[in-house]
């Protein structure tokens, strides 16, 4: 188990520290530690400041696109780690998501119909109606 780095169990932790977002003053628990040292900001504007920054990247095409290809470069690579440790991870993989497939089209069987219909008529090859 990873340990808790947010918290600090120094007698200091009781100490009050301003953030620099709100400009409240709060106790040490209440900021991250990142190399022994308390953040700038606390926990909540933190929070706040990461939530908003990703939103406004996600609304840039720019941005989402770069994005997108590094977390598919990461899953790519990730993927081919865990492929040289275990090489019948893949395979066991792809039988678990058709698996899983099949339960949700067997549960939900008209709706499945119904999106597999729009997707024909879409490509223009549908039923005339």
């Amino acid at each position: 188990m990873q340990p808790d780095r947010t918290r600090s169990h120094d007698p200091a932790a009781s100490e009050r520290k301003r953030c620099s977002a709100c400009g409240e003053a709060k106790p040490a628990v209440d900021f991250y530690v990142t190399g022994g040292r308390l953040s700038s900001y606390c926990k909540d504007c933190q929070r706040q400041a990461s939530r908003l920054a990703y939103r406004r990247r996600r609304q840039d095409p720019t941005a989402r696109t770069q994005m997108r290809s590094v977390d598919r470069l990461r899953k790519r690579q990730e993927r081919a780690r865990l492929a040289q440790l275990d090489p019948e991870r893949e395979r066991r993989a792809g039988r678990a998501r058709r698996a899983a497939a099949r339960r949700l089209i067997t549960a939900h069987e008209p709706e499945y119909l119904d999106l597999l219909e729009q997707e024909l008529v879409a490509q223009g090859g549908g039923q005339d109606g």
